[in-house]
């Protein structure tokens, strides 16, 4: 039904005089009928007056009614799409209301295709019905299915045929009414007279005979005619006649015609401004976008693994030891000269009083290069946590239902089984954080979607339908434990719901992991 806002003054009261002709015995009995004559595999609705239009707006049961009323192979409709655009739901209502109407329902009693589909007047709908009912009652021709007392049996023609000797009688009476008498006088009219008259008295003379005919006139000239008789003056009203005897009660006639508008109330105050009305139909496609931004920056790439140890050199020879000299007299310290080589690392002495710092020595010569060493043992591969998933919507699944999962049962990646293309959730394997985002196209209707975990929406993301194809996106970092649920639904009425793909457009739903933690 279109988002229309409440109305207010004169058309309030309007809508509010409309909606109370609205019968609810009446719609349980065209339900009831509706199931019936369609067969059987029709679900009923369930009570009131929102629920009877929603059941009826698409426009499917209405033209499997009216074909149940036709021999097979000669139903009015041929094809009866399932579809969720609104323009093709109208068109299949204005197929039964053409169809209705070459059934034989009379033009006043045909509901408008904004009646049914806004609701602006379910009356009319249930009037329309009752019509049909009650051609198809009346036809008797054996498609009729249900309760025969459900409608009354429309009223017939009695026609009547009269023989030539009756036709030829009524020419010789003139009517008072007639304007002309067809060239007869007004003395032959008498002379019928006449003659009446003497067939009726009964104490005629039996003895008198009648005579031969003569011979027969010249025909007179035609006389003036006669005034109008519409020009007489009206008679006195007659007197009361004795009041009848009460009769039965009779059926209740059919409903009648609709009555002629009322005069023009005075106006009201200036209402609010209405809510913007549904969309059209689409236009043609339009010129393609400018390149979108850059995307993120990629993961660092992982670390690669140590290089071999060289082999440890050799140790080289010690030299020989030198003959232990006699211990002289300390002399007069002299020039301090070169610095020799290492001795022999004698026995642990006692510890002296510490001597005045030397002068720094002369730095020796660089050693040779030892050899590589043996190769060590390989180490073990780090472990590397893992979880993504991308997944993309199939013809079967667009346009879903609203406050429920999306099913993105196209699986673009899933490795690791983390998302499940049956219930449209990922469930968390590895806790850490989780980069999710959605790329939207747009089409027939608005968009407003919602990214929930564990129940809860986290953000919300709307794009308004303008005219051919539309893109909407979103994305987000979430942490997640073992266990925690994540999933994109429909966040706002049925017609939010225009997520949209074909072999040429594509809705994906993807998440990844960042980092464990």
């Amino acid at each position: 039904m279109a988002n229309r806002g409440p109305s207010y003054g004169l058309s309030r009261e309007v809508q509010e005089k409309i909606e109370q002709k609205y019968d609810t015995e009446l719609e349980s009995r065209l339900v009831d009928w509706i199931v019936a004559q369609c067969g059987g595999n029709v679900e009923k609705p369930q009570p009131g007056r929102q629920n009877f239009q929603n059941w009826l707006m698409d426009g499917t049961i209405l033209c499997r009614l009216i074909n149940s009323l036709y021999p097979r192979g000669k139903e009015p409709i041929t094809k009866i799409p399932e579809t969720q655009m609104a323009f093709k739901q109208m068109e299949k209502i204005s197929q039964f209301l053409q169809a209705a109407e070459a059934y034989g329902v009379i033009t006043t009693d045909i509901f408008q295709t904004v009646d049914l589909w806004e609701g602006k007047d379910m009356a009319a709908v249930q009037r329309t019905l009752m019509s049909l009912g009650s051609v198809a009652v009346t036809k008797d021709d054996g498609h009729y299915r249900g309760n025969r007392d459900w409608f009354h049996r429309k009223s017939q023609g009695n026609p009547r045929e009269f023989s030539e000797e009756q036709m030829r009688q009524g020419q010789n009476l003139i009517g008072l009414q007639m304007g002309s008498n067809r060239g007869a006088s007004q003395a032959g009219m008498t002379v019928v007279l006449i003659n009446a008259a003497e067939q009726s008295v009964p104490d005629k003379n039996p003895g008198c005979v009648n005579g031969h005919p003569g011979i027969p006139g010249d025909p007179g000239h035609n006389g003036m005619p006669g005034r109008d008789g519409r020009d007489g003056a009206k008679g006195d009203k007659g007197d009361t006649g004795d009041i009848g005897t009460c009769g039965e009660a009779g059926k209740v006639g059919p409903k009648g015609d609709k009555g002629e508008h009322g005069v023009p109330g005075i106006a009201g105050v200036k209402g609010k401004r209405g809510d913007n009305g549904e969309r059209g139909s689409p236009g043609k496609m339009g010129p393609q976008g400018f390149s979108g931004p850059l995307g993120l920056k990629g993961q660092k790439g992982e670390l690669g693994l140590p290089g071999p140890q060289g082999i440890k050199g050799d140790v080289g020879p010690i030299g020989p030891e030198g003959p232990q000299g006699d211990i002289g007299y300390r002399g007069d310290k002299g020039i301090q000269g070169p610095l020799g080589p290492p001795g022999r690392p004698g026995p642990k002495g006692e510890f002296g009083q510490p001597g005045t710092k030397g002068s720094i020595g002369v730095r020796g010569e660089k050693g040779s290069k030892g050899n590589i060493g043996e190769q060590g043992p390989k180490g073990d591969m780090p472990v590397i946590p893992k979880s993504a998933f991308s997944a993309r919507l199939s013809e079967s699944t667009k346009l879903p239902a609203i406050n429920a999962p999306i099913r993105f049962d196209k699986i673009l990646y899933n490795h690791q089984g983390h998302y499940d293309a049956e219930t449209g959730r990922f469930t968390c394997a590895i806790s850490g954080a989780y980069f999710f985002s959605y790329h939207i196209t747009v089409f027939s209707r608005n968009v407003k979607v919602a990214l929930v975990k564990n129940g809860q929406k986290v953000i919300y993301t709307m794009d308004s339908y303008q005219a051919g194809e539309d893109q909407a996106s979103g994305g987000t970092v979430l942490e997640l434990e073992v266990g925690d649920k994540v999933w994109l639904e429909v966040a706002g009425k049925q017609l939010f719901n225009g997520l949209y793909a074909d072999e040429d457009d594509d809705t994906v739903f993807s998440g990844f992991l960042l980092f464990a933690t």
